[in-house]
């Protein structure tokens, strides 16, 4: 599978994040953190909920289901989470967002 075109910078607000689904049906979300971009699974590994739901503070994500946490930078779990989040490369051209699905970090 090639890079998909996701957005552009603006249409995730700073310090936000926002879902998109890919073709092929991969669901992504992007978190914004100043200029930095992160790409994390759109769902929870744990019960397959919208991880967009959660909290994020900047550093660590949290799932509001059953409270598990991941560093977006890494996916490395944090307090309850028994498994990593997958996380994606992020490239960008411009204010172009890109992400392939297969290139995990």
């Amino acid at each position: 599978m090639a890079r998909h075109y996701v957005c552009d910078r603006r249409d995730i607000a700073e310090n936000g994040m926002a879902t998109f689904d890919l073709a092929g049906g991969a669901s992504i979300l992007l978190l914004r953190v100043d200029d930095q971009i992160y790409a994390c699974d759109g769902v929870c590994p744990h019960q397959e909920v919208r991880l967009e739901d959660g909290l994020f503070d900047g550093e660590v994500l949290t799932c509001h289901q059953h409270m598990w946490q991941w560093k977006v930078a890494t996916g490395e779990p944090v307090g309850l989470a028994e498994c990593p989040l997958n996380v994606y490369r992020v490239d960008m051209e411009g204010e172009a967002i890109y992400v392939d699905p297969e290139m995990k970090l």
